[in-house]
């Protein structure tokens, strides 16, 4: 009887197997058109005007009030890109590598997208999607923050892969000045969080390795943000400038 249990057991599998609801997810194809749009934001004083692929998380302030975060949908980032005015932004977390590769979380695979680099507006946004690396010391993301737009919340946020309450890693770091402060994990994880204020109201804040938070190399990531801000993603690109700036001593 052991052989026919076995049976049975099989025949319920297959036939699980075959439950339409069961089936792997329809591939859709990359959104290449959408990605490649430059959205139009405002953070405090500054424009900012970045590809969609970019922009791995963004923030704005709710028009009610609310105990929970409001944000953008990809297509109304790409809909900014051509009308009404810009989008105002109170929290934004801007991706520097790897927008040749598109993430499908639906079927948990990675698919390659070199054709959207020529698609992208900006020069430096082509350089990165094309493979160059014009950002010094390993900086592969920042996220930009106007704290008196945070709110309390009863989730956990997470800058640059760090799982932290954003309210308390802004008070315990107290940037007060344009010079970055610093506090590495004392769990020995190898991870720093770093931040400065990159004007009144607005922080920038990211995370880095604790072999990349000396002196000289957390001043010009530092530097590399400030210069992204102004000649990459400001109203106008200033390319020359920006590798000027990238390339300046620490």
């Amino acid at each position: 009887m052991g052989w026919m249990r076995c049976f049975v057991v099989l025949g319920a599998l297959a036939v699980v197997a075959c439950l339409p609801g069961c089936s792997e997810p329809e591939r859709q194809p990359p959104p290449i058109d959408t990605l490649a749009r430059t959205a139009r934001l405002r953070i405090g004083p500054h424009p900012l005007h970045l590809p969609v692929v970019a922009i791995n998380r963004v923030e704005r302030p709710c028009a009610e009030p609310s105990f929970w975060p409001c944000s953008y949908e990809q297509h109304e980032l790409a809909i900014s890109a051509s009308r009404g005015p810009a989008l105002p932004v109170s929290s934004l977390t801007v991706t520097l590598t790897a927008y040749s590769t598109f993430q499908d979380s639906a079927r948990d695979e990675s698919i390659a997208i070199p054709q959207l680099c020529g698609k992208l507006q900006q020069r430096w946004a082509r350089r990165q999607c094309g493979g160059s690396d014009l950002f010094p010391d390993n900086l592969r993301r920042f996220t930009l923050i106007v704290p008196s737009a945070l709110i309390p919340t009863n989730s956990r946020d997470s800058i640059g892969g760090q799982k932290e309450d954003v309210r308390e890693l802004v008070r315990r770091l107290r940037p007060v000045g344009h010079a970055p402060a610093l506090h590495c994990a004392p769990d020995g994880n190898g991870l720093c969080t770093a931040a400065f204020r990159l004007s009144d109201g607005v922080l920038a804040v990211w995370v880095l390795a604790d072999t990349d938070a000396g002196p000289r190399p957390l001043r010009r990531q530092a530097a590399a943000i400030r210069a992204f801000v102004e000649h990459a993603a400001g109203e106008q690109e200033a390319y020359g400038q920006l590798i000027q700036a990238l390339h300046q001593p620490g």
